[in-house]
Protein backbone atom coordinates (compact mmCIF):
# COMPACT_ATOMS: atom_id res chain seq x y z
CA UNK A 1 0.00 0.00 0.00
CA UNK A 2 1.52 3.30 -1.08
CA UNK A 3 1.45 6.55 0.88
CA UNK A 4 -0.88 8.19 -1.66
CA UNK A 5 -3.53 5.49 -1.29
CA UNK A 6 -3.29 5.64 2.50
CA UNK A 7 -3.82 9.42 2.49
CA UNK A 8 -6.81 9.05 0.16
CA UNK A 9 -8.45 6.50 2.48
CA UNK A 10 -7.82 8.74 5.48
CA UNK A 11 -9.46 11.74 3.78
CA UNK A 12 -12.46 9.63 2.78
CA UNK A 13 -12.93 8.49 6.38
CA UNK A 14 -12.78 12.05 7.65
CA UNK A 15 -15.55 13.09 5.25
CA UNK A 16 -17.84 10.32 6.50
CA UNK A 17 -20.11 10.99 9.50
CA UNK A 18 -20.55 8.17 12.06
CA UNK A 19 -22.39 7.94 15.33
CA UNK A 20 -20.40 6.98 18.40
CA UNK A 21 -21.83 3.48 18.33
CA UNK A 22 -21.16 2.96 14.63
CA UNK A 23 -17.70 4.50 14.72
CA UNK A 24 -16.51 1.89 17.20
CA UNK A 25 -17.08 -0.80 14.57
CA UNK A 26 -14.53 0.58 12.12
CA UNK A 27 -10.75 0.39 12.36
CA UNK A 28 -7.79 0.46 9.98
CA UNK A 29 -4.90 -1.99 9.92
CA UNK A 30 -1.83 -0.33 8.48
CA UNK A 31 0.26 -2.78 6.45
CA UNK A 32 3.81 -1.74 5.74
CA UNK A 33 5.41 -2.27 2.36
CA UNK A 34 8.58 -3.66 4.03
CA UNK A 35 7.23 -7.23 4.24
CA UNK A 36 9.75 -8.41 1.67
CA UNK A 37 12.58 -7.08 3.80
CA UNK A 38 11.20 -8.94 6.82
CA UNK A 39 10.97 -12.18 4.84
CA UNK A 40 14.56 -11.75 3.65
CA UNK A 41 15.79 -11.28 7.22
CA UNK A 42 13.81 -14.31 8.38
CA UNK A 43 15.20 -16.46 5.57
CA UNK A 44 18.71 -15.25 6.35
CA UNK A 45 18.23 -16.18 10.01
CA UNK A 46 16.99 -19.66 9.09
CA UNK A 47 19.93 -20.05 6.73
CA UNK A 48 22.37 -19.21 9.53
CA UNK A 49 20.75 -21.77 11.80
CA UNK A 50 20.96 -24.43 9.09
CA UNK A 51 24.65 -23.70 8.49
CA UNK A 52 25.45 -23.97 12.21
CA UNK A 53 23.88 -27.42 12.29
CA UNK A 54 26.34 -28.68 9.66
CA UNK A 55 29.53 -30.52 10.70
CA UNK A 56 32.78 -28.56 10.64
CA UNK A 57 34.81 -31.44 9.14
CA UNK A 58 35.15 -32.66 5.57
CA UNK A 59 36.25 -35.97 4.10
CA UNK A 60 38.12 -35.75 0.80
CA UNK A 61 38.20 -38.89 -1.35
CA UNK A 62 39.64 -40.18 -3.62
CA UNK A 63 43.06 -38.57 -3.49
CA UNK A 64 46.29 -39.28 -5.41
CA UNK A 65 48.43 -42.06 -3.93
CA UNK A 66 51.49 -39.81 -3.87
CA UNK A 67 49.72 -37.41 -1.51
CA UNK A 68 50.59 -39.59 1.50
CA UNK A 69 54.34 -39.60 0.74
CA UNK A 70 55.08 -36.37 -1.17
CA UNK A 71 55.43 -33.42 1.23
CA UNK A 72 55.33 -30.85 -1.58
CA UNK A 73 52.02 -32.24 -2.82
CA UNK A 74 50.70 -32.15 0.74
CA UNK A 75 51.54 -28.47 1.08
CA UNK A 76 49.82 -27.73 -2.22
CA UNK A 77 46.76 -29.73 -1.15
CA UNK A 78 46.46 -28.02 2.23
CA UNK A 79 46.88 -24.58 0.68
CA UNK A 80 43.67 -25.13 -1.29
CA UNK A 81 41.65 -25.34 1.92
CA UNK A 82 43.63 -22.77 3.92
CA UNK A 83 42.16 -20.12 1.65
CA UNK A 84 38.86 -20.54 3.50
CA UNK A 85 40.32 -21.28 6.94
CA UNK A 86 44.01 -20.82 7.82
CA UNK A 87 43.63 -22.84 11.04
CA UNK A 88 42.52 -26.15 9.59
CA UNK A 89 43.59 -29.53 10.99
CA UNK A 90 44.45 -32.09 8.31
CA UNK A 91 44.48 -35.83 9.05
CA UNK A 92 45.76 -38.18 6.36
CA UNK A 93 44.10 -41.61 6.44
CA UNK A 94 46.30 -43.69 4.16
CA UNK A 95 44.56 -46.98 4.90
CA UNK A 96 41.20 -45.54 3.78
CA UNK A 97 42.69 -43.46 0.93
CA UNK A 98 41.06 -40.28 2.19
CA UNK A 99 41.83 -37.06 4.06
CA UNK A 100 39.89 -35.55 6.95
CA UNK A 101 39.97 -31.76 7.27
CA UNK A 102 38.57 -30.00 10.34
CA UNK A 103 37.64 -26.32 10.10
CA UNK A 104 37.03 -23.78 12.84
CA UNK A 105 33.42 -23.21 11.75
CA UNK A 106 30.72 -24.90 9.72
CA UNK A 107 30.51 -21.90 7.40
CA UNK A 108 34.12 -22.35 6.27
CA UNK A 109 33.59 -26.08 5.78
CA UNK A 110 30.50 -25.41 3.65
CA UNK A 111 32.32 -22.94 1.40
CA UNK A 112 35.24 -25.33 0.90
CA UNK A 113 32.92 -28.21 0.07
CA UNK A 114 30.96 -26.20 -2.49
CA UNK A 115 34.14 -25.03 -4.21
CA UNK A 116 36.24 -28.24 -4.19
CA UNK A 117 33.59 -30.89 -4.80
CA UNK A 118 34.43 -32.66 -8.08
CA UNK A 119 37.69 -30.71 -8.22
CA UNK A 120 40.64 -31.93 -10.31
CA UNK A 121 43.83 -32.28 -8.27
CA UNK A 122 46.88 -33.76 -10.05
CA UNK A 123 44.68 -35.69 -12.44
CA UNK A 124 42.34 -37.05 -9.74
CA UNK A 125 38.75 -35.83 -9.37
CA UNK A 126 38.31 -35.37 -5.61
CA UNK A 127 34.97 -35.41 -3.83
CA UNK A 128 34.23 -33.62 -0.57
CA UNK A 129 31.71 -34.88 1.97
CA UNK A 130 30.71 -33.78 5.44
CA UNK A 131 32.31 -35.99 8.09
CA UNK A 132 29.16 -36.40 10.14
CA UNK A 133 25.37 -36.49 9.95
CA UNK A 134 23.55 -33.22 9.47
CA UNK A 135 21.34 -32.39 12.46
CA UNK A 136 17.78 -31.36 11.78
CA UNK A 137 17.36 -28.35 14.04
CA UNK A 138 13.77 -27.63 12.98
CA UNK A 139 12.44 -31.05 13.98
CA UNK A 140 10.38 -31.42 17.11
CA UNK A 141 12.37 -33.48 19.65
CA UNK A 142 9.13 -34.95 21.03
CA UNK A 143 8.07 -36.28 17.63
CA UNK A 144 9.80 -39.63 18.11
CA UNK A 145 10.10 -41.94 21.09
CA UNK A 146 13.29 -41.18 22.97
CA UNK A 147 15.40 -43.87 24.65
CA UNK A 148 15.20 -44.24 28.43
CA UNK A 149 17.49 -42.33 30.69
CA UNK A 150 20.91 -43.96 31.16
CA UNK A 151 20.07 -45.27 34.61
CA UNK A 152 20.57 -48.81 35.82
CA UNK A 153 17.52 -50.77 34.76
CA UNK A 154 16.87 -54.39 35.65
CA UNK A 155 14.86 -55.22 32.51
CA UNK A 156 11.41 -55.16 34.06
CA UNK A 157 9.13 -56.54 31.35
CA UNK A 158 6.02 -54.42 30.81
CA UNK A 159 2.62 -56.12 30.74
CA UNK A 160 1.24 -57.33 27.43
CA UNK A 161 -1.20 -54.43 27.26
CA UNK A 162 0.13 -51.78 29.62
CA UNK A 163 -2.43 -49.31 30.91
CA UNK A 164 -2.10 -45.62 30.23
CA UNK A 165 -0.71 -44.90 33.71
CA UNK A 166 1.99 -47.59 33.51
CA UNK A 167 5.54 -46.26 33.76
CA UNK A 168 8.94 -47.87 33.56
CA UNK A 169 10.49 -47.84 37.01
CA UNK A 170 13.86 -48.82 38.33
CA UNK A 171 13.96 -52.04 40.29
CA UNK A 172 15.57 -51.90 43.69
CA UNK A 173 18.88 -53.73 44.04
CA UNK A 174 18.90 -57.16 45.73
CA UNK A 175 18.56 -57.18 49.50
CA UNK A 176 21.70 -57.93 51.47
CA UNK A 177 21.13 -60.57 54.17
CA UNK A 178 23.44 -59.48 56.96
CA UNK A 179 22.70 -62.59 59.03
CA UNK A 180 23.84 -64.82 56.19
CA UNK A 181 27.03 -62.83 55.74
CA UNK A 182 27.74 -63.04 59.47
CA UNK A 183 27.21 -66.81 59.48
CA UNK A 184 29.55 -67.26 56.53
CA UNK A 185 32.18 -65.12 58.22
CA UNK A 186 32.10 -67.39 61.28
CA UNK A 187 32.93 -70.49 59.27
CA UNK A 188 36.48 -71.70 59.77
CA UNK A 189 38.22 -74.52 57.91
CA UNK A 190 38.55 -77.88 59.72
CA UNK A 191 36.27 -76.78 62.54
CA UNK A 192 32.77 -77.84 63.58
CA UNK A 193 29.91 -75.44 63.07
CA UNK A 194 26.60 -75.47 64.89
CA UNK A 195 23.72 -74.68 62.57
CA UNK A 196 20.88 -75.03 65.02
CA UNK A 197 21.27 -74.99 68.80
CA UNK A 198 19.46 -77.43 71.02
CA UNK A 199 16.05 -76.35 72.25
CA UNK A 200 15.15 -77.73 75.67
CA UNK A 201 11.53 -76.67 75.40
CA UNK A 202 10.76 -78.62 72.25
CA UNK A 203 13.33 -81.32 72.98
CA UNK A 204 14.97 -80.86 69.56
CA UNK A 205 18.62 -81.76 69.18
CA UNK A 206 21.24 -79.43 67.90
CA UNK A 207 22.56 -79.69 64.36
CA UNK A 208 26.33 -79.56 64.04
CA UNK A 209 28.40 -79.88 60.89
CA UNK A 210 31.74 -81.64 61.35
CA UNK A 211 34.35 -81.42 58.65
CA UNK A 212 36.02 -84.61 57.53
CA UNK A 213 39.68 -85.02 58.26
CA UNK A 214 41.93 -85.08 55.26
CA UNK A 215 43.86 -88.35 54.94
CA UNK A 216 47.26 -88.69 53.40
CA UNK A 217 47.39 -87.09 49.96
CA UNK A 218 49.52 -89.94 48.64
CA UNK A 219 46.90 -92.52 49.57
CA UNK A 220 44.14 -90.46 47.95
CA UNK A 221 46.08 -90.06 44.75
CA UNK A 222 46.92 -93.76 44.66
CA UNK A 223 43.31 -94.80 45.13
CA UNK A 224 42.15 -92.40 42.45
CA UNK A 225 44.83 -93.68 40.09
CA UNK A 226 43.67 -97.26 40.56
CA UNK A 227 40.08 -96.29 39.86
CA UNK A 228 40.98 -94.40 36.71
CA UNK A 229 43.25 -97.10 35.23
CA UNK A 230 41.27 -99.55 33.16
CA UNK A 231 41.87 -103.20 34.22
CA UNK A 232 43.71 -105.43 31.77
CA UNK A 233 41.85 -108.59 30.80
CA UNK A 234 44.10 -111.70 30.68
CA UNK A 235 43.34 -114.03 27.81
CA UNK A 236 42.62 -117.66 28.75
CA UNK A 237 45.45 -119.98 27.84
CA UNK A 238 44.67 -122.55 25.18
CA UNK A 239 45.29 -126.26 26.08
CA UNK A 240 48.16 -128.20 24.52
CA UNK A 241 47.49 -130.35 21.45
CA UNK A 242 48.59 -133.67 23.06
CA UNK A 243 46.39 -133.14 26.12
CA UNK A 244 43.42 -132.49 23.89
CA UNK A 245 43.91 -135.85 22.05
CA UNK A 246 44.11 -137.84 25.31
CA UNK A 247 40.71 -136.61 26.44
CA UNK A 248 39.21 -137.71 23.13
Amino acid sequence: MTAGKLDQITEDLKSMQFDDEEASKYFINYISDDTDRFNDNNNHLCHDNDVRSLPNSLLVTPVPHDLFTDQQMRDEFEQLFRIYDPHIIVLYLKFFQRVRITFTSSQNALQARLHYHRYSFHGTIINTYFAGPMAESHENPDKYLRPPEPDKLYLISPPCSPPSEWEQRIEAPPLVDLNLLAAIAQLQPNESHQLLPRDHNTQTPSIVIDTCEDSNDVEINESLRKKLIRPKFVQTRRPLHDQANEHI
